[in-house]
């Protein structure tokens, strides 16, 4: 889920408030990020077709709780649908061989982050929407390595298309809309307990180095 480190620039017309949250959540999130994403053999040269599936179906047994919890929490703001990405990954397992029946049979995490606040959603939407940017890189990445495009197993790498930067940006902009300090420890302590509860799910599927 976590691929690439979004850079989380100032801009002219971006709120000062937006910047102190980003900030916060950038150096909380930092180490957490950096080893996993080293540990991820998504880059790697001898990263395989079969490697690349069994990581496509631990990302699909964390995402798919993880989309129920979301599901089952009731916030004024609850987060858009669109930006699930269960059906992509169901999509790209069955390019990659597996019948419904294997992918019904797959583990799922029961190690999910907390979610009681709307800080808390935010917190978890910036890992899994950070990723998502990231993932622009790793499309690629996969495509020249393995052959693998959006229509034979990548499209989770490329799950908003064109709309990705839009996407980020009106993230961006929900996040800064909320951002108040009494609230933002819960954004940034859902984003860390994403980013260790993800590594654990990843590390108990073996796909880690």
């Amino acid at each position: 889920m976590v691929e690439a480190t979004p850079e989380l620039t100032s801009t002219s017309d971006s709120p000062a408030l937006a910047v102190s949250v980003l900030q916060m959540l950038r150096t909380a999130t930092s180490v957490q990020h950096k080893a996993l994403e080293a540990r991820l053999p998504l880059t790697h040269a001898d990263l395989d077709r079969s490697l690349y599936t069994r990581i496509i179906e631990a990302y699909y047994g964390f995402h798919v709780p993880l989309q129920r919890h979301i599901d089952q929490f009731v916030s004024p703001q609850a987060c858009d649908p669109k930006r699930y990405k269960v059906a992509a990954l169901i999509k790209d397992l069955r390019a990659l061989g597996l019948s419904d029946g294997q992918i019904d049979r797959l583990p799922l995490c029961c190690d999910l982050p907390r979610l009681q606040t709307q800080g808390h959603l935010l917190g978890i939407m910036y890992v899994i929407e950070g990723a998502t940017l990231g993932g622009q890189v790793l499309r690629r990445i996969i495509a020249d390595r393995l052959g693998i495009e959006a229509d034979s197993g990548g499209e989770f790498l490329d799950v908003y298309g064109r709309d990705t930067g839009r996407r980020w940006k009106a993230f961006l902009k929900q996040l800064a809309d909320f951002d108040q300090p009494e609230y933002n420890g819960d954004v940034v302590d859902a984003a860390c307990a994403t980013f260790a509860s993800f590594e654990r799910w990843l590390d108990r599927a073996g796909v880690l180095l």
